[in-house]
């Protein structure tokens, strides 16, 4: 029983470890592939908070634990310079203020925001990389940078983009936000 908790904690740890990555990889290819300029500006949120992170560290010179690592070998403990839990906690807030303003609140995307940021906090603790203060400091720096940058953009996030182009018809505009919902 204690090795299926093992590995099943070994799995949460390993991909909560990839969520920064997933997120910036998956902001960069909706941006690229469908055009998407929503995805651009929550790329360029998340660029903001690592080249924030990069200045404090390089400012602070703080070393990076081989716990918090996302490559780790004998020579090299690479890692990106904000932790996980900021990353985390300024995609879910950036996500809530968006249903927030937008009026369109949806419970279920909430909860499963709050319990991705909560199970990242957990694991960067159970990881060794954190301690609870660190980890949900983290958490709460991402959170108000995410509102805070949410705030900042609203309106050109929010821009109607629905259909510029002339080329479309009515009927196929319907269906378009009928699969758009």
């Amino acid at each position: 029983m204690t090795y299926y908790i093992i590995l099943f904690k070994g799995i949460i740890n390993t991909l909560v470890r990839l969520i920064p990555l997933s997120l910036y990889m998956g902001s960069i290819m909706s941006s690229l592939i469908f055009d998407n300029k929503k995805a651009i500006f929550l790329l360029f949120g998340f660029l903001f908070i690592e080249f924030m992170s990069f200045g404090y560290n390089s400012f602070s010179k703080s070393v990076t634990t081989p716990n918090c690592a996302m490559i780790r070998s004998e020579n090299l403990n690479l890692a990106l310079p904000a932790p996980i839990p900021l990353s985390v906690g300024f995609f879910v807030a950036f996500f809530v203020s968006d249903m927030m303003e937008t009026k369109n609140f949806k419970p279920i995307k909430f909860y499963l925001l709050i319990i991705l940021l909560l199970i990242t906090v957990w694991s960067r603790i159970n990881v060794g990389c954190h301690n609870v203060v660190e980890s949900i400091m983290g958490a709460l720096i991402g959170i108000t940078l995410g509102i805070g940058y949410y705030k900042l953009i609203k309106d050109r996030y929010n821009e109607d983009d629905d259909f510029k182009s002339d080329n479309i018809s009515p009927d196929e505009s319907k269906i378009f936000q009928l699969l758009n919902m």
